[in-house]
């Protein structure tokens, strides 16, 4: 160390005092370079003030004033400058004191200046050095203006005498001359107004700064000295104490490195080496449990564990890992993963740890399948640094996925399949459904539903179903293609997708199918069961979207199950009108629920008017619903009242109808005494809960008398739930709301429920009323009605009257009440408007 240090103390003093001599070297040029500049400045500082004795001498020519202009001339002929002027032929003239004679100096100057003089225009003002004739000069132009003189020039020769006096001006100078500036930087150029350039060079005194320098110089020898001779002294002293109780110390840590004991060091206390020891101890102590630590993780850890160097080569293996690769630790040290796995595996292995190692990432995940076992690892591996961030290897945790991946293909195939029939279920259907828009050509997709399978589970239970339905899905399997997908999408509801097939191959299968499917029996607690099966069937063509042939193809089968057939195919046809409708009945659902909800339904009205033509009592009208579109459209009730029904959406229309006809009731009180206004109820609303509740309410908000309103109800909606009907009808009609039995005669009930009905009025059938005039049956049937509906103390009211000779058997017959085109068509409750007299008298004469 000290051999080291020794020359390293003469290089630093060498490179320090060549440094300070550079430093001060630069600082000397730096300090001429300021003094040349300030030199330079007062030398060309002397125009500025010649210029001024040009300015006054300039002033005394113009203002014409002799006595000045004879002073100012003496004293600048005194100080050696000569004024010269220029009249306007270009003519050169020198300006001397009166008692003063051209002398040679003058002419010369003159014969010098005249010609580059001539070439002046003397209408701005210039100033600068010139040289002609190996003469300096410096000279100030000035313009004139004077009836003689166009222009004055001040001269001033420059000799030693000038350069001597800038010499003694400045103590560390010591030498000025004029020199022509050929290859001088251009700061030393002075201003010239003609002539070759020139430079000022300077010369300056360095004696006092060599002085300096030689005295530095044996200043740093003297202190390079003195550190050689303090290093030479440490340096023995620390070898005498120091380094070779160290060295023994080194060579005792040397011994013990290996070996893993926790305190391999003696001690010698109260010393520096015995700290030494007790920190070293301390050390081995902290890294021999820190092993004995990482021992028990890796063998707790059920995952395989295998550390590499940062050549990819083993260090460490965990029990586990040992298990897994079928090694064993001690041989496998310092082995790659390539020379203990064969196969692409190995080499897969080996190849991820070296990229890892090599690249900038930080971590790596994959796996890998042994070629012995089979097994399938996911491994992942991660490079470990040290405080310095460089590597030092990696670790990689290996973990078997073999039962796991079994377990996820199971799991999956639980997704998948439904658990009852094992075909797929409808989730994997939708998403097949949703794949066919993504695949040209012509597909059918098939709605297919069990008929009596209900009967199965209530009879013989859900076990009984189950197996049922196992049997109808094997049959199903059997019968369709490979390509097909075949799926149980509800309760005894599966879908089917046929890719690429035409109608006629389409028909063919199912027909197969269905003949299979009510073949099949199933015997259970000594008795047998069959089911039926209604299939629906729809392509898609690109035209619409999957989801929505799926939806016709449904529309399909309900339309077979409707019409009751067993075994039967439909195929859904978009020019059918009722399967139309049945496919834009959620489309009306939406519009009439939005139309509930921004209060776009319309009440019109129909009048009932008396067939007698006796208008004494109260007048009657039915209220009828309308739905107003964006454009005003006004859509008649037949074509959303079907999708109402449908989505049981009737509860809500029929309440807003009630809402919006009370009020009505309400803005127009003066009709309470002579109108009464008929309501319709759906049997759905019918038998909803909250009803009567509601029509009170709507009866304190609007404070509109109960003997206006007659709420309609057909036969059918009060027969659905008779108990449930009657409670709510004697409900309403002891809060004083009449009640009127429409569609009388078309549905199943007999005269026995119409006598325990709380009726007002009866609405005689519009289809036995058309043909009135002309078929003596449907007479019978009215007049039956009419006669029994007399005996019991109600009103008939006949529908659908459109003409005379209808309206004339009516009467006949003695039927109360008339509804019709030929009554009134409906119209706009809003336009309603009570009937006078002139208009009673018209209609009296229309119905009699």
């Amino acid at each position: 160390m000290f051999a080291l240090a020794m020359p390293l103390v003469v290089l630093l003093s060498w490179f320090t005092q060549n440094q300070f001599e550079q430093r001060l070297h630069s600082f000397s040029e730096h300090q001429q370079v300021i003094e040349y500049g300030r030199v330079k400045r007062e030398f060309v500082a002397t125009l500025s003030e010649r210029r001024d004795e040009l300015l006054q001498i300039r002033t005394a020519l113009e203002l014409d004033q002799p006595q000045v202009l004879e002073h100012l001339l003496a004293r600048n002929y005194f100080e050696r400058l000569r004024i010269l002027v220029i009249n306007h032929y270009g003519e050169l003239h020198p300006l001397l004191p009166q008692n003063r004679a051209i002398d040679s100096s003058t002419a010369s100057l003159l014969e010098q200046l005249a010609r580059p003089l001539e070439q002046e225009t003397f209408q701005f003002e210039r100033s600068g050095f010139a040289q002609l004739q190996n003469n300096e000069f410096a000279l100030i132009t000035l313009p004139l203006k004077h009836r003689q003189w166009r222009g004055i020039v001040l001269v001033q020769s420059i000799g030693d005498e000038q350069m001597l006096a800038l010499i003694q001006s400045h103590a560390n100078l010591k030498s000025a001359t004029l020199t022509r500036a050929s290859k001088s930087p251009q700061e030393q150029q002075l201003p010239m107004l003609f002539g070759k350039p020139l430079a000022l060079q300077l010369q300056f005194d360095l004696d006092a700064i060599n002085n300096f320098t030689s005295q530095a110089a044996a200043v740093f020898m003297q202190t390079m000295l003195l550190a050689l001779s303090v290093l030479l002294g440490l340096y023995l002293l620390q070898r005498r104490l120091l380094l070779q109780p160290l060295s023994s110390f080194v060579a005792r840590l040397q011994q013990v490195r290996d070996r893993d004991v926790s305190a391999p060091l003696p001690v010698a206390t109260g010393t520096e080496l015995g700290q030494l020891a007790q920190d070293c101890n301390e050390l081995f102590r902290q890294r021999h449990q820190q092993q004995r630590q990482r021992d028990s993780l890796l063998r707790a850890v059920n995952d395989a564990v295998v550390v590499v160097d940062n050549d990819a080569r083993i260090e460490l293996v965990n029990p586990a890992a040992e298990i897994l690769l079928a090694v064993e630790h001690g041989p496998v040290q310092h082995c790659t993963l390539q020379e203990l796995v064969a196969g692409e595996a190995g080499a897969q292995l080996d190849n991820d740890l070296r990229e890892l190692l090599n690249s900038s990432r930080v971590s790596l995940d994959s796996e890998v399948q042994l070629p012995k076992s089979g097994e399938v690892l996911k491994y992942s591996v991660v490079r470990t640094l040290d405080g310095q961030g460089q590597t030092l290897g990696a670790v990689m945790v290996m973990r078997d996925m073999t039962k796991n991946l079994q377990l996820k293909m199971q799991l999956q195939h639980r997704t998948q399949r439904d658990s009852t029939t094992k075909l797929f279920n409808r989730q994997v259907f939708e998403r097949e459904l949703e794949e066919l828009a993504n695949k040209p050509g012509q597909h059918a997709v098939i709605y297919m539903d069990l008929n009596r399978f209900k009967l199965i589970n209530d009879s013989c239970g859900h076990t009984a179903g189950d197996r049922m339905l196992h049997d109808v899905s094997a049959e199903m399997r059997q019968n369709i293609r490979n390509q097909d997908i075949l799926a149980r999408i509800g309760g005894d509801e599966f879908g089917l997708i046929m890719p690429d097939s035409s109608a006629l191959e389409v028909a063919k299968v199912l027909k197969n199918l269905s003949e299979r499917v009510q073949g099949i029996t199933l015997y259970w607690d000594s008795g047998s069961y069959k089911v039926g099966i209604s299939i629906g069937v729809a392509f898609y063509r690109g035209e619409q979207t999957p989801y929505e042939t799926f939806k016709d193809a449904e529309i399909a089968c309900s339309v077979t199950k409707a019409k009751g057939g067993e075994g039967q195919i439909h195929f859904f046809d978009s020019l059918d009108q009722d399967l139309a409708h049945q496919r834009n009945a959620p489309l009306w659902a939406m519009k009439i629920n939005d139309a509930i909800v921004n209060d776009d339904l319309v009440l019109f009205y129909q009048p009932i008017e008396p067939t007698d033509g006796n208008n004494n009592g109260k007048r009657k009208c039915e209220i009828l619903l309308r739905i107003k579109e964006e454009g005003g459209r006004i859509l008649a009730p037949g074509q959303f009242i079907a999708a109402a029904e449908r989505f049981n959406l009737m509860p809500q229309v029929d309440r807003a109808v009630i809402r919006k006809s009370f009020e009505w009731l309400a803005r127009n009180p003066h009709l309470w005494d002579s109108q009464v206004i008929s309501i319709n109820l759906s049997g759905t609303t019918l038998n909803s809960d909250g009803l009567v509740s509601y029509v009170e309410q709507m009866v304190k908000t609007y404070r509109v008398p109960t003997h206006t309103v007659c709420f309609e109800v057909t036969e059918t909606a009060a027969l659905t739930n008779e108990n449930h009907a009657l409670e709510i009808l004697n409900e309403l009609r002891r809060r004083g709301f009449a009640f009127s039995l429409d569609d009388f005669g078309s549905g199943f009930a007999s005269y026995g429920y119409l006598r325990r009905l709380p009726v007002d009025y009866v609405k005689i059938d519009g289809v036995f009323v058309q043909n009135l005039a002309t078929d003596d049956k449907d007479y019978a049937i009215v007049k039956s009605i009419h006669d029994v509906c007399q005996v019991m103390g109600i009103e008939t009211v006949a529908e659908f009257v459109e003409d005379q000779e209808t309206l004339e058997r009516l009467q006949e017959i003695g039927v109360t009440y008339a509804q019709g085109y030929g009554i009134g068509r409906p119209k706009d409750l809003a336009t309603y408007e009570p009937l006078g007299n002139a208009d009673d008298a018209l209609l009296q004469s229309l119905l009699s």
